[in-house]
C-alpha cells in the first residue's frame, strides 16, 4: 500500500510527533512518503530513511495553485491513501487528492480550532472555511479525532456529522531510559511549547508556592516558543533563580523524563499530549488541568492528579500532595506506565489506523 501523510511542517510538536512515529511504523510494511505543505523541520531526521520527504514551499496566506501542483504530486506517486493531520491542511489536502482521483482520504484532528479572533470579518471568514471543509469532508473516507473531548467538538464547530468521526487514541513506542532518580532531590517537569495556551505562568507561580517547603525541589521547562522571555521575567521576579530550568528544545527528552519526579501540565485546552503519554511511560505521575482529552489520558487518583483550568490553589496543593508522599508518587507513576502501555502503544495505534487505510483501499 502506497500512504501519503500531509501535514504544515515538521517543526516539534505533538501531530508532528505522531506523523513520525506512525510513519516510521508502518514503513516496515507499506511504501510511505510525507508531504510538508510549508517546509519541512527538525523531526524530518527521525523519519526511517525509506520515507520520501518533500515540500510544497507554500508561503504566507492563501495559495490557490497549490492543490493543483499537490494533485500532480500525489497523481505521480499512485498513492493509494493520502492521511491528512490537522485542518490547516484538510482543504488542500483533500481538494488535491480529488484532482489525482483518490477517493482514500483519512483526516486526523489533532488538537481544537485556533481561538477565533474578534470581528465581522474573521467570523465570516471562519464559516466560509468551516462551509469548505464540510464540502471536502464529503469526499473523506475516515474522520479521526484524536480524543473524546475533540470528537465532541468537531460537530459543535466545525459542523461535520458526529457519525463521521472516529476516535483513535495517540499511541507512543514503549522503549524508553530506565529511571535514573536521585534520592533527596524533588524534579518537576513539563515538556511542551512556551505558549499562551499552556498556561506555564500556572505552574511557575504554583511551583514559588511549593519551593517555600521544599528546598530541594527544582522545575525543568522543556521547550521554547513566544512566552519564553515572560516566563523567565516571572521566574526571577518569583525569586526562583536557579531552582528553575529553562532548557529549550532537546533531542533527549526521555531521558529528562527518566531523571524526574512528577510531571506538569498546566495547558487551557489539550488534545491528547504526547509529552504526557512520554512521562507516563517514564513512570511519572502527572498534576494536569481537567481540559480537552487530558481526562482521557490521567485517571484522576489513579495515575495522577487532575485540577480545574487555571485553578492556582488547586495545581499548587496537588504538587505540594505529591512532593510530600514519595509513596503515593512511586503507586502513581507505576499505574501510570501500566495504564500507557495497554491502552497508548504505538502498536494499538497503528493497528487502527491500518484498518482504516485497508478499508478506504477496499
Amino acid at each position: 500500500m502506497r500512504i501519503l501523510h500531509v501535514i504544515d511542517t515538521l517543526e516539534f510538536g505533538g501531530a508532528e510527533k505522531v506523523l513520525v512515529a506512525l510513519a516510521n511504523a508502518a514503513a516496515r510494511r507499506h511504501e510511505v512518503s510525507v508531504c510538508c505543505l510549508r517546509r519541512s523541520g527538525p523531526l524530518a531526521r527521525e523519519l526511517d530513511p525509506r520515507i520520501e520527504v518533500f515540500s510544497m514551499d507554500k508561503g504566507e496566506g492563501d495559495d490557490l495553485l497549490l492543490p493543483l501542483r499537490l494533485g500532480r504530486r500525489i497523481a505521480a506517486g499512485r498513492h493509494d491513501v493520502v492521511h491528512t493531520h490537522n485542518w490547516s491542511v484538510f482543504i488542500e489536502g483533500g481538494v488535491a487528492a480529488a484532482k489525482a482521483g483518490v477517493r482514500n482520504v483519512v483526516h486526523t484532528v489533532h488538537g481544537p480550532y485556533a481561538r477565533p479572533r474578534d470581528g465581522l470579518l474573521p467570523r465570516v471568514k471562519r464559516e466560509l472555511r468551516h462551509a469548505m471543509e464540510r464540502t471536502v469532508a464529503r469526499r473523506v473516507r475516515h474522520i479521526v479525532a484524536v480524543s473524546d473531548a475533540i470528537r465532541g467538538y468537531i460537530p459543535q464547530t466545525v459542523g461535520i456529522a458526529a457519525d463521521r468521526v472516529t476516535t483513535i487514541h495517540n499511541g507512543i513506542e514503549d522503549t524508553a531510559p530506565a529511571p535514573a532518580r536521585r534520592n533527596g532531590a524533588l524534579t518537576f517537569v513539563t515538556v511542551g511549547r512556551l505558549d499562551a495556551v499552556k498556561n506555564q505562568e500556572l505552574m511557575l507561580r504554583a511551583f514559588a508556592r511549593v519551593a517555600t517547603s521544599q528546598p530541594h525541589a527544582r522545575l525543568v521547562l522543556v521547550g521554547d516558543g513566544p512566552e519564553r522571555p515572560a516566563l523567565e521575567a516571572l521566574a526571577a521576579q518569583l525569586g526562583l533563580g536557579e531552582r528553575v530550568r529553562f532548557d529549550g528544545f532537546r533531542n533527549d527528552v526521555a531521558q529528562v523524563l527518566a531523571e524526574a519526579d512528577v510531571f506538569l501540565l498546566s495547558s487551557r485546552y489539550e488534545g491528547i499530549s504526547i509529552a504526557l503519554l512520554e512521562a507516563m511511560r517514564a513512570g511519572l505521575p502527572a498534576v494536569a488541568t481537567q481540559v480537552g482529552g487530558v481526562a482521557e489520558t490521567v485517571l484522576a487518583e489513579r495515575t495522577g492528579l487532575l485540577v480545574a483550568d487555571d485553578d492556582l490553589d488547586g495545581f499548587t496543593a496537588a504538587m505540594g500532595r505529591l512532593a510530600q508522599d514519595p509513596a503515593l508518587r512511586r503507586q502513581l507513576g507505576e499505574a501510570a506506565r501500566q495504564y500507557r502501555q495497554n491502552e497508548f502503544s504505538l502498536e494499538r495505534m497503528l493497528q487502527r489506523y491500518e484498518s482504516l487505510y485497508a478499508g478506504a483501499a477496499g
